[in-house]
């Protein structure tokens, strides 16, 4: 849905973008709506009202809660009678009726949104006129909205009825192509049996001869074997360390086509065994998306592009949400791969947020950032009253439809013929219950990585989502020399190769801690502090490094590009402290340039904008 604006900027809209905006807030395809003829008695009969509102094509009532200045209350439409002798409406006439946007301010000021005329009223006596007006097909299953029981409480209302044919129909449908399948999949299994059979019998045939070229004295080195093919071929032999394994990654993306410096591929490799969040920042075009999609295909894991949208707000843009009037959980891809990852814990399920800075991140990935801190932490998808209510219901209904006791649900929904629209809709409610609990962990196996344009109107990140991540830069890269391997390939790779040793014992090397300390002493002076949860990460970036040999000064640069630098966003009246932050990093980091280049990019933006940060 499009950003709510107040009543004074659609006011000072032209018409056509009045009409745009209406549409999209309030889900109209065209300005058809459903309700019912309201007259007050005594009035003079030159107006009437509709009310009881309801969009047809999504079955929701409409509120006039379009506006961000509006109280959320019912609509009513306007409808001016030409001739009063032709009135012959009563109260309570289901009607259908095209609408018109109020030109008036004063009545847009006062919530009268809409207008019509008595000849853009239409009666609904059957349901195929509303088909009709609207351009849509009985088999559009929103139509079945319109036999909600608040707006139509009549058991023989005919919308009702409509519905419940196009459902049954549709199970038939699927019922029918069940059966279908089956007698598919016998005909494949027969024919493959056939085929078995037949290549069982040249092998017979091929032993024979070959005992009898042995009678005669042949001794026959090899027995001829039925070949099969090979199906991992693609897998390459793995490599012997992590720092080889680096080596070649690199070199399978340049046989690919794309072309990464390696301390870039280290820096990824590395957070991503930190299991921290990670987020590619840079220009358009410099192949962000791409990475992740390579490298997962690289190390054989299953990866999953989410691209964010700039319309969220919360955790069910994310998650998914439940819906209480179905009573089923409404997932989403993210929410899926979760699940799917659970399955395959020995598999590395990549999920990639393209774009994630077109929507405000907090909001919408709050939830996540805070569970992955915790040990066995878990995100809700919805309250436990809820799946317990929806467990008795199915329960309930299984007592009424079978005597036998001690059977479970499985069992019981099975056994149970499908003859009736509410088993139908237990079984999938029940499959929608085992499938989305109301709590659920984030598997180990799954790394979250964002990605974010970076030009000159991006918005710099919060504190709570830099402190929780590894930001890694993406500029240009230069093209390295990789090694001369021809055949292209992946590596077949665990999900534990990703996870390091956590020990309370484990230090980071008092080299490496008196370079991190002086570098934060002089953030101090630029009112940067850090936590305890950065000390961590560096931890954790410290131990995954281990398994390469990074030096010390190469850790510097790293830690200070992706977790120190970031958080830099602040006007400077000292451009001394600009230069003592920069004489500190560069004695740590010496010949190691990635974050020195980054400090001189923003020193050049401070002399123009007076504004020092890494995200100018």
């Amino acid at each position: 849905m499009i950003k709510t604006i107040t009543k004074e900027e659609f006011i000072s809209y032209p018409y056509k973008e009045r009409k745009s905006y209406m549409l999209g807030r309030t889900q109209l395809q065209e300005f058809w709506i459903i309700g019912r003829i309201a007259i007050s008695s005594g009035e003079a009969k030159t107006f009437f009202f509709i009310k009881e509102l309801v969009n047809p094509y999504t079955g929701n009532v409409l509120e006039s809660k379009i506006f961000t200045d509006s109280s959320r209350e019912p609509l009513a439409i306007h409808c001016r009678i030409i001739n009063s002798d032709n009135m012959y409406y009563a109260n309570g006439t289901l009607v259908a009726t095209k609408v018109k946007l109020n030109h008036d301010t004063k009545h847009i000021l006062d919530n009268k949104l809409f207008n019509t005329t008595f000849n853009d009223v239409y009666p609904i006596e059957e349901t195929d006129e509303v088909f009709k007006l609207l351009n849509i097909s009985k088999e559009n299953l929103n139509i079945i909205a319109l036999a909600k029981p608040f707006l139509y409480e009549d058991k023989d209302s005919k919308f009702v009825n409509i519905a419940n044919d196009i459902i049954k129909v549709k199970i038939k449908d699927e019922i029918e192509t069940l059966h279908i399948e089956r007698e598919n999949n016998k005909k494949e299994l027969l024919t493959i049996q056939r085929e078995y059979e037949l290549l069982e019998e040249k092998k017979y045939h091929i032993d024979s001869i070959q005992k009898k070229f042995e009678n005669l004295g042949f001794a026959l080195e090899d027995k001829v074997e039925l070949q099969q093919e090979n199906l991992n071929e693609a897998f390459l032999e793995m490599p012997d360390s992590t720092t080889e394994l680096l080596k070649a990654i690199q070199t399978q993306l340049g046989l690919r086509g794309y072309y990464y410096e390696e301390k870039t591929l280290r820096q990824l490799l590395l957070s991503l065994m930190t299991e921290q969040m990670i987020i590619l920042s840079g220009p358009s075009g410099t192949g962000k998306t791409t990475l992740v999609n390579q490298i997962a295909s690289i190390i054989n894991a299953e990866c999953e592009i989410i691209p964010v949208q700039p319309s969220w707000t919360d955790k069910q843009d994310l998650l998914g949400f439940y819906n209480p009037i179905r009573k089923l959980y409404v997932p989403s891809g993210f929410l899926d791969c979760l699940i799917e990852a659970k399955k395959h814990e020995d598999r590395m399920y990549i999920i990639c947020l393209d774009e994630m800075n077109l929507a405000q991140i907090e909001y919408y990935l709050a939830d996540i950032l805070s569970v992955r801190e915790l040990e066995g932490g878990k995100v809700r998808l919805y309250s436990d009253f809820e799946h317990e209510q929806n467990m008795n219901e199915i329960k309930w209904f299984i007592q009424k439809m079978t005597e036998e006791e001690n059977i479970s649900i499985d069992e019981a929904l099975k056994k149970i013929d499908m003859d009736s629209l509410s088993h139908y809709e237990m079984i999938t409610r029940f499959e929608n219950l085992k499938r989305y609990p109301s709590l659920l962990e984030i598997p180990r196996n799954v790394r979250i990585i964002g990605t974010m344009n970076q030009d000159g109107v991006v918005q710099p990140l919060s504190p709570k989502v830099i402190d929780r991540s590894f930001i890694i830069p993406l500029y240009r890269q230069e093209r390295e020399k990789i090694d001369n391997i021809l055949e292209i390939g992946c590596y077949d790779i665990n999900s534990s190769y990703f996870e390091i040793s956590k020990t309370e014992t484990t230090r980071i090397s008092n080299q490496l801690s008196s370079a991190v300390d002086e570098i934060k002493e002089k953030l101090k002076k630029l009112n940067i502090e850090y936590n305890d949860r950065t000390e961590k990460q560096i931890l954790l970036y410290y131990i995954a490094s281990k398994q390469m040999n990074v030096s010390t000064k190469q850790l510097v640069d790293d830690i200070v590009l992706m977790k120190f630098l970031p958080r830099i966003h602040e006007i400077i009246d000292d451009e001394q402290l600009i230069l003592s932050l920069t004489e500190v990093i560069e004695s740590h980091v010496k010949d190691e340039l990635s974050s020195l280049i980054k400090l001189e990019k923003m020193k050049q933006k401070f002399k123009q904008t007076e504004l020092y940060s890494y995200w100018s």
